[in-house]
């Protein structure tokens, strides 16, 4: 049996042919990092401009609603700012509540939370503590949480539910 040796020359031709192909797996992936790249850069810009649109858009809805004398709100949820004591322990002086527009404001339970319009017009943040059922009506008697709160006088009717309560938003 006959041993085939590879000449200098072969080897060096290897050599050019193995650096001609990383050169060229170079260049594609270096084109498929600016692509890459590109296309991050263009996605941020899409992401930010939305937002910023979003943003504005929240911005005239809001306006636009306290110009007609409604509650601010989007898509159905509402921000409340707490500013008497009348829910301590539960919500705090100062602490900012996330609402829902109820779907169904007949079918209130106990132990619901709901802000609502009373009779003068002041907006109030208080939990069920009674389902008043008449022939006629469906009314709620609220109460706040503090101790020393009595119930509210006035019956709550479903025409005058704002939201309800979803949860706190810890900013404090």
């Amino acid at each position: 049996m006959q041993t085939k040796y590879t000449t200098k020359e072969q080897i060096e031709e290897m050599r050019q042919e193995i650096l001609l192909e990383k050169q060229k797996m170079s260049q594609g992936r270096k084109e498929n990092r600016q692509i890459i790249g590109f296309t991050l850069k263009m996605g941020g810009k899409v992401i930010f401009w939305t937002v910023i649109f979003l943003l504005l858009l929240t911005v005239v809805s809001v306006n636009k609603a306290k110009n007609r004398g409604e509650i601010p709100g989007i898509l159905g949820f509402h921000l409340f700012v707490v500013e008497s004591g009348s829910m301590e322990p539960t919500l705090n002086i100062g602490a900012v509540i996330l609402c829902r527009k109820p779907k169904e404001p007949n079918n209130l339970i106990v132990n619901d939370i709901v802000t609502f319009k009373d009779l003068s017009g002041h907006i109030i943040t208080h939990r069920i503590i009674e389902v008043v059922v008449d022939e006629r009506i469906t009314a709620y008697r609220t109460k706040g949480d503090n101790p020393k709160n009595s119930a509210d006088r006035e019956l709550l009717t479903s025409d005058r539910v704002v939201a309800v309560f979803i949860g706190k938003i810890p900013l404090t």
